[in-house]
């Protein structure tokens, strides 16, 4: 079978791709109708901040890891919760669509934010009204061990380990506080590991930690 390139451009990394190599990406847009775009235009107060865990670093935070990675070239053959850590490192984003596409037509669904650079704070903060903020209890977070080790080894504050990755928050879903109870359970039905780590309170479009991240 064929596939058919329409248009694109063409991105030179040099220390990255090797002369030669060529990786073909591509993107997916999607459609929906006006009235069903969730874009956090109904998020109140009082509204629960569920954390969807992620499965790794996902796409952001390798140029950190690159240069750990450079300074300690062994780190590669560590194991990880089972795994070497180069192949930890490699695993594919976790998708959200089979969980979440039961919730799209949900009153109770009231933002969603996909954690990517930035991490929490860069990304909530987006779909937030500007007269709300987002209180979120740090020492909720489930942390993967893939991100302490991160940390541990490459020495990273938690600043900014949680300005660089997702931290094993992949998505995070604003919900009513009498809809969240079964968003969750939804979720966890589904296979996800979803869970709150806040609410929504009075404030100015910010996402304001709380606590200690327990690593």
């Amino acid at each position: 079978q064929g596939c058919v390139l329409t248009g694109g451009e063409t991105s030179e990394q040099p220390g990255v791709v090797d002369a030669g190599t060529y990786i073909l990406t591509s993107s997916i847009v999607g459609v929906v109708e006006k009235e069903g775009i969730i874009d956090g235009s109904a998020i109140q107060e009082g509204d629960i901040v569920l954390a969807i865990s992620s499965n790794g670093l996902h796409t952001n935070g390798y140029s950190l890891v690159r240069a750990l990675l450079k300074a300690n070239p062994g780190l590669e053959n560590e194991k990880v919760s089972g795994r070497r850590f180069i192949d930890a490192l490699l695993a594919p984003h976790l998708c959200y669509y089979q969980g979440l596409k039961g919730l799209f037509g949900s009153k109770e669904l009231h933002g969603l934010a996909h954690i990517t650079g930035g991490g929490i704070q860069g990304n909530l903060n987006r779909v937030l009204p500007g007269h709300l903020d987002a209180k979120v209890e740090l020492g909720k977070i489930k942390i993967l061990p893939i991100f302490s080790f991160i940390k541990e080894k490459g020495n990273v504050s938690d600043g900014d380990m949680l300005r660089t990755f997702n931290l094993s928050v992949g998505m995070v879903a604003v919900a009513s506080r009498k809809g969240a109870a079964t968003m969750q359970q939804h979720l966890n039905g589904q296979g996800y590991s979803a869970y709150p780590v806040g609410e929504i309170v009075k404030g100015a479009k910010k996402v304001v930690f709380s606590g200690t991240v327990k690593w």
